[in-house]
């Protein structure tokens, strides 16, 4: 296969060039990236490159500064190149300087990708049968020493890859280490010694205690933006899909491709208050149908627990769950898809615990209509009366049943709802302090003042000042 280096200053750009194309099929295998002229031959210098694919209009040293170095000391190296609509001026000035093709941007659809790459392929077969051997010859040398990586996550806190390939196995076979977090670990190393360490590892391994992923074809450089690409297939394809990548090999490239698949959504709010809802406490059916609504969200694992961390104090500030503390402590064990569903059935767990305790499922279920009808208003201001009347409820009965059910008298519970209600404002917006007391039901500031200072412990204005951890706490 013939080995390419795609130039461009736009990352996004590289990253589509490198991963919308189908190289392999063609003939062609990406042996890296640059960002600009000087970049593309830094790599040039350590790397076989078979074809240069380059940007024009680049900051520094433009594209066709680029070519005329590249012919001063590479000779005839292949090049095409990269424009858009309004640069078809240069393209006559490269085309004189010999380059192969040129690629339009914003025309990048499957069937003109297609067509490129064979018009490319088709040109290079031109070179010769004694030029397509010497490229084959130089690209198996360049393939025995490629790096390689076996990712390693384990299912469990508290263990180490030692356990899976020993520390002085590792070391004996030039194995680089590297930790991502979200306990997983990266080996670095050739091709031919990531090959003994799976086996060595599939030796060691019992049970299902870890996933581990062959990497191939990784940059002979790993920079940043490679460990954050590791990084996010981790916490995100691999975090849902244990076995994404788990069977043969998972080439650099495509992992890329993998990202490239995700859209990675934010949160939406109407899946914390689809968890608000009490149908999934009582009904599986309900909780399968909502744990598949958000495994839909594709959440990065980070999102996703502080989505269920979201939930959870949700759930507590309606019902005071018996053991929250717990529960927020073991989203830490939470490495996989797998893991976040046994905490959810454990959440499902202490809210059935308490609301069974002194209430059935119908009058909970009232109550938790009435609890949604009350958050809807703008200010929270409805009377305990009214709520009732939406429970289908006498105002006595209601106020019994509200405390049975939450444990707050309806008072309490609308007085809890204005406070976080005014954290969160205090954090979120630039609003005067007047104006947030008034949009959370509060008339007169200073008894706001005195009762938000009661309930958190410091005054509003120095809460707005307040800590990362204030933050994470805010529903």
């Amino acid at each position: 296969m013939r080995k390419v280096l795609v130039v461009d200053d736009e990352k996004l750009v590289r990253q589509g060039i490198i991963t919308t194309f189908p190289w392999e099929r063609h003939g062609f295998r990406i042996a890296g990236e640059a960002a600009n002229g000087d970049k593309a031959l830094a790599v040039l210098e350590r790397e076989q490159v078979d074809l240069l694919v380059t940007d024009l209009a680049m900051p520094g040293m433009s594209g066709l500064e680029l070519i005329k170095r590249v012919r001063s000391l590479y000779g005839d190296m292949p090049v095409v190149i990269l424009t858009c609509h309004d640069n078809f001026k240069y393209i006559q000035e490269a085309m004189r300087l010999g380059v192969l093709d040129y690629i339009v941007k914003t025309e990048l659809e499957d069937d003109t990708v297609e067509e490129t790459l064979v018009r490319i392929a088709e040109k290079l077969r031109g070179e010769g049968e004694e030029a397509e051997a010497a490229a084959l010859g130089a690209e198996k040398t360049v393939e025995s020493v490629q790096q390689s990586a076996l990712l390693l996550c384990a299912r469990k806190r508290g263990v180490h890859p030692a356990e899976l390939v020993g520390s002085t196995v590792a070391a004996e076979r030039g194995a680089e280490q590297k930790e991502l977090g979200l306990a997983a670990w990266v080996l670095v190393t050739t091709a031919a010694e990531a090959e003994a360490l799976l086996t060595e590892a599939a030796f060691r391994q019992t049970g299902d205690g870890w996933v581990i992923v062959h990497l191939t074809d990784l940059p002979e450089e790993m920079g940043e933006s490679e460990w954050a690409a590791i990084r996010r297939f981790r916490s995100g394809r691999l975090f849902y899909e244990e076995d994404a990548g788990s069977s043969g090999r998972l080439s650099f490239a495509e992992l890329l491709l993998e990202l490239s698949k995700d859209s990675a959504p934010q949160p939406e709010t109407g899946t914390v208050q689809l968890w608000r809802d009490a149908v999934w406490v009582h009904e599986e059916e309900a909780f399968q149908r909502l744990l598949r609504t958000t495994r839909e969200t594709d959440l990065e694992e980070a999102a996703l627990k502080s989505l269920l961390y979201q939930i959870a104090l949700d759930w507590d500030s309606l019902l005071k769950l018996p053991d929250l503390q717990r529960l927020v402590s073991g989203l830490e064990d939470v490495l996989f898809w797998r893991d976040a569903i046994g905490w959810l059935e454990g959440l499902r767990a202490q809210i059935t615990q308490k609301i069974h305790q002194n209430a059935s499922k119908p009058i909970a279920e009232c109550i938790f209509r009435a609890i949604e009808a009350l958050k809807a208003q703008p200010d929270l201001e409805i009377s305990e009366s009214d709520i009732a009347k939406i429970a289908n409820m006498s105002r006595g009965y209601f106020s019994k049943c509200f405390k049975k059910v939450t444990g707050q008298s309806y008072g309490e519970y609308v007085k809890l709802l204005r406070l976080e209600r005014a954290k969160r404002l205090l954090l979120q917006t630039d609003e005067p302090m007047m104006r947030v007391a008034e949009r959370c039901g509060f008339k007169d500031y200073r008894y706001f003042s005195r009762v938000f200072r009661d309930y958190t412990g410091i005054l509003p204005n120095e809460y707005r000042k307040g800590t990362p951890q204030m933050k994470r706490g805010v529903k």
